[in-house]
């Protein structure tokens, strides 16, 4: 077992998968790399995949009727990308948003097809499915949520929460713009906090 498959392992485990259902499920996957500045799914393709990120960050954005850039949220290791295509039934699993690497990334590809196979043939798949669905649902949610309740300053916190080093890691003005402030703006919330 590679490093990736264990660190997939371990974020599967805690929903109760089998080791011989995690077997059969790996054994459809394969370790991918991409680039920075790749991206991995485009937003109105039909995905045929989901992705386990094992080393690297992503955003999650949608151009704007002008042509703009508009991050919505991003993915750090230990987590799953899929573009929200594999919860859109009724529009054949085309991804909502488009996935963009910010710095070089291992995953684990996974075929949507061998989802597909575990929920017909492991009992525990469904209950799985169900829940990793319902999580990344509810991240959009809360995102949406908090950008109308939520001061700047509580949703700045919670970003360097959920992501530490963002700030190492990704390009201040796409922190910025999924804040919904300008550059000079979060410099100077950036230097606020460190005050504190």
């Amino acid at each position: 077992m590679t490093k990736s498959d264990y660190k997939f392992k371990k974020f599967i485990e805690p929903f109760g998968l089998t080791d011989s259902d995690f077997d059969l499920l790996i054994n459809y996957c394969e370790i991918v790399q991409f680039r920075k500045g790749d991206i991995v799914i485009h937003e109105g393709v039909k995905q045929n995949h989901i992705y386990f990120i094992c080393k690297g960050i992503i955003r999650n954005f949608v151009l704007s009727q002008k042509g703009e850039i508009i991050t919505y949220g991003f993915r750090m290791e230990d987590m799953l990308i899929t573009g929200y295509g594999l919860h859109n039934f009724k529009n054949e699993f085309k991804a909502l948003v488009s996935v963009e690497c910010l710095e070089p990334c291992e995953m684990i590809k996974i075929p949507l097809t061998a989802l597909k196979f575990m929920e017909e043939n492991s009992k525990d798949a469904q209950k799985i499915a169900r829940h990793l669905a319902e999580v990344h649902c509810v991240e959009l949610v809360k995102f949406i949520i908090s950008a109308d309740t939520k001061s700047l300053i509580e949703r700045y916190d919670n970003l360097e929460k959920l992501f530490p080093n963002i700030h190492q890691r990704v390009p201040q003005h796409i922190i910025a713009g999924y804040l919904r402030i300008s550059r000079v703006h979060l410099s100077r919330i950036k230097k606020s906090r460190l005050k504190l």
